[in-house]
């Protein structure tokens, strides 16, 4: 009787190991394939007051590990929950333009979704706020590029950015700067008084940086994104 059993314990362990892999005793048969990482929120910053005519939402890019192709879901909202949806996109970029409505606080939120239709989770909620139809202060104009000229290569271990911007209202302006190796940048520097800013930088790379102008009626103008490299 215990041969019997202990027969009967073999072959279910020989069972078991025949059916665990390929015939090399490798990898399964079956492999499960992994979402994309979460999206980040670049712009608009949360809670910030914006022009309500093309307005340009941009998010970081998200990996995948098993190097399947990308693309974004982008949901606005006039609800924090979602319920209903006003706004709604897919695209491969990492940027969207909306024509949204004046005076409306919008919430928005972007998810990554690979070719085997695998989905990230949401990206946190942040909101902003269009201005209003009878507001008469006008928005800061888009900041022009000082130096280093666009696509320099640049040696040293600091480089010293710097830019200018106008506004019609004659408004106090500040400035967020938005730099890193990565395109696009993340959020470095908030409330910048003046039109310049030192970075330190490492050799060998390629950097990325825009500036969002602010007035002091908490309007904002986005830049487009400039580059240099060092040597």
């Amino acid at each position: 009787m215990k041969s019997i059993k202990r027969y009967i314990v073999l072959l279910s362990i020989a069972m078991v190991l025949s059916c665990s892999g390929d015939d090399d005793g490798g990898t399964p048969f079956f492999t499960q394939n992994s979402a994309p990482t979460v999206p980040s929120l670049v712009f608009p910053t949360n809670n910030l007051t914006c022009t309500s005519i093309d307005l340009e939402l941009v998010w970081g890019s998200s990996t995948d590990i098993d190097d399947d192709a990308i693309r974004y879901e982008i949901e606005i909202a006039e609800v924090s929950n979602f319920s209903t949806i006003t706004f709604t996109a897919i695209t491969t970029a990492i940027s969207e333009v909306f024509d949204l409505e004046k005076g409306i606080t919008y919430y928005w939120r972007v998810r990554a979704i690979d070719s085997k239709d695998n989905a990230s989770e949401y990206s946190a909620t942040q909101s902003f706020f269009t201005e209003p139809e009878a507001t008469i202060n006008a928005l800061p104009g888009i900041p022009e590029l000082g130096i280093p000229a666009l696509g320099s290569r640049l040696s040293g271990s600091l480089v010293t950015l710097t830019w200018s911007a106008t506004d019609s209202d004659d408004d106090a302006l500040s400035y967020d700067l938005y730099f890193g190796d990565t395109n696009p940048p993340v959020l470095f520097a908030e409330n910048i008084a003046v039109n310049t800013f030192d970075v330190s930088v490492s050799p060998g790379t390629a950097y990325y940086w825009r500036i969002v102008v602010r007035d002091n009626h908490q309007s904002a103008t986005i830049g487009p994104v400039w580059n240099f490299r060092t040597e």
